[in-house]
């Protein structure tokens, strides 16, 4: 059971069934068929009582009124039976006349059409009442009535709980959204009590943290912008100087060169990060950009011949990066295919060198790790990170998994 409505919504139905359970109990203990068999004993002895003190100049009137007062009192119909079994006098069109052997038997007995009792008179006479209602019934319909208001109270809190959690869902799904990267996910505020607090506190927290990242962005965006004027006027004035130190002229323009190039990469990462959904898509020959690429690194392009709707610059970026990690770190690439199922497509790049270990494989992807066996001058920056930035804007992934034989295997899968 994982749906917190659900929850809810049981723990009320169970509390009323134990209270519906309780007053059953209550009920069958105090309520009829016991008071109303109680009821019709009294009414019939206090009947009894009438008949057997009545005098000779009350005549036979008086049996009859007490008769017809005790029918009307107990809803029942009443019959009289002289001490052999045999029928006197009845009241009601009803009733039913017993054999002689029951119609002696004192107390309440059992007949077909239901419950009977039978008050013994001080001459010997029986004074039967015959019940016109089947006075076990009453509790059942009682029963019937306190399940069909459980059933209309069920019904009626089933709404209540569902919109108690609806808006935890709907919180939850604000959540998820902002926790995907969505920064400008808000939920709504719905009502004054602790979800509606709890919801005003998510968006101010969101808002917050929204405004921190951005910021972020912002400066890591401008910062590196503004370093490339710095650099450009470095590399123009080592241009214009005649070092005497070839070699170190040399250090001193891949340096610059590395550093620019660190740049642009952080800058791309801003962008991407700043974009917060992919733009500038059209329908891109996966195949055909690979092996452009691929050309560039000399190594051929194979596989299957698929298009999709992409950026055909960033994914221009994608296979190049992943190209240059391979040839920086195994000494270059040894396969890149293509492949084409049904709902996406994928780019996979081989390479024959040591591979990665699998304490850092986890940690990749991520900007500016360092390898366990990374070198000092190596090994670090945002190359595999923008891979993944650019896999995740088309709406895919990057991984990475160890290669037959040794080396590396890093798979791109995009949707088509």
């Amino acid at each position: 059971m994982k749906k917190l409505h659900l929850k809810l919504y049981l723990a009320i139905v169970g509390t009323l069934v134990v209270f519906l359970m309780a007053a059953a109990m209550v009920w069958h203990h105090f309520a009829p068929p016991r008071l109303a068999l109680g009821g019709i004993e009294s009414a019939t002895g206090l009947a009894a009582v009438m008949i057997d003190e009545k005098k000779p100049e009350d005549g036979p009137g008086l049996v009859q009124a007490a008769m017809t007062s005790l029918a009307w009192q107990t809803r029942a119909d009443v019959v009289l039976y002289d001490e052999k079994g045999v029928l006197i006098q009845k009241i009601g069109n009803r009733a039913i006349v017993l054999p002689p052997e029951q119609a002696l038997d004192p107390g309440w007995s059992m007949t077909k059409t239901g419950p009977t009792f039978n008050q013994r008179l001080a001459d010997g006479k029986h004074l039967v009442v015959h019940t016109r209602q089947r006075i076990l019934l009453h509790g059942l319909h009682f029963g019937l009535l306190l399940t069909t208001v459980a059933a209309i109270i069920a019904l009626m809190t089933y709404p209540l709980a569902r919109g108690i959690t609806a808006r935890l869902g709907r919180l939850q799904t604000g959540v998820q959204l902002f926790g995907s990267g969505n920064l400008g996910a808000r939920v709504e505020v719905e009502g004054r009590d602790e979800v509606a607090s709890l919801a005003k506190s998510f968006n101010e927290s969101a808002e917050h943290i929204e405004k921190l990242v951005r910021a972020h962005q912002l400066l890591l965006a401008n910062c590196s912008h503004e370093l490339r004027t710095p650099l450009a006027r470095i590399r123009l004035a080592l241009e214009r100087v005649t070092g005497t130190d070839p070699k170190a002229s040399s250090e001193i323009a891949r340096s610059i060169a590395e550093l620019d190039a660190l740049i642009g990469e952080m800058l791309l990462s801003s962008r991407l990060d700043a974009a917060g959904g992919l733009q500038g898509t059209e329908p891109v020959d996966l195949l055909a950009l690979a092996a452009e690429e691929a050309a560039y690194f000399d190594i051929e392009a194979g596989g299957e011949a698929v298009t999709i709707n992409a950026n055909a610059m960033l994914l221009r970026r994608l296979v190049r990066n992943l190209l240059e990690n391979a040839r920086v770190h195994a000494g270059g690439a040894t396969a890149v295919r293509i492949g084409a199922a049904p709902a996406t497509a994928s780019i996979v790049v081989e390479d024959a060198g040591d591979g990665v270990p699998y304490i850092d494989r986890a940690r990749i992807f991520e900007p500016f790790h360092r390898a366990s066996t990374a070198t000092q001058s190596g090994g670090a920056g945002l190359g595999l990170a923008i891979v993944r930035q650019i896999a995740r804007a088309h709406g895919g992934s990057a991984s990475y998994e160890p290669r037959d034989g040794g080396g590396s295997r890093f798979i791109v899968e995009l949707p088509r």
